[in-house]
């Protein structure tokens, strides 16, 4: 890899933890960033420490200050994770922004942020002979509370050649 650095957000981050496949994020970038906003919002959960604690045992997770949001991307009226999210990667700060909220990632299109969501890792572990298949590990990822289409399931898997 050369430098790859992305910058995600709590949803991702929890499924990915709870169905085991935190590792995949460091498997696929160099350097993964949480802004403080995220880590919070983790952090509110039940699940919140353990969570929390993993990223601070793995090296390649980085906690990093908030960013002052700017008056534009404040008018998308995200949550706040995604907005910080794209505060730091809308002006190159990172190479890709982890997402999986709909309106966020249509924010990220509108400033040309390149985005990947949980299921686009899977896929891309895939691809990149990280995991074997990527449908248990889809299906796992729905039982822990993924929503995700039966067709964008489907198309994720065509995609993958499964």
């Amino acid at each position: 890899m050369g430098n790859e650095r992305w910058i995600v957000n709590a949803s991702p981050l929890i499924l990915l933890w709870k169905s085991d496949y935190l590792y995949l994020l460091s498997e696929l970038a160099d350097v993964i960033c949480v802004p403080k906003t995220v880590k919070g919002e983790i952090q509110v959960k039940d699940e919140g420490t353990p969570i929390v604690q993993a990223l601070q045992d793995d090296t390649k997770f980085s906690i990093i200050e908030d960013r002052d949001i700017t008056p534009d991307l404040w008018a998308w009226d995200l949550g706040r994770g995604e907005t910080q999210v794209l505060m730091h990667t809308k002006g190159g700060g990172a190479q890709r922004a982890v997402l999986d909220d709909m309106e966020a990632r249509r924010c990220a299109k509108a400033y040309g942020v390149a985005v990947i969501g949980t299921l686009g890792i899977v896929g891309r572990a895939k691809r990149k002979g990280i995991i074997r298949r990527a449908r248990p590990v889809i299906h796992h990822l729905c039982d822990v509370g993924l929503y995700a289409s039966d067709e964008l399931v489907q198309w994720v898997l065509s995609e993958v050649g499964e």
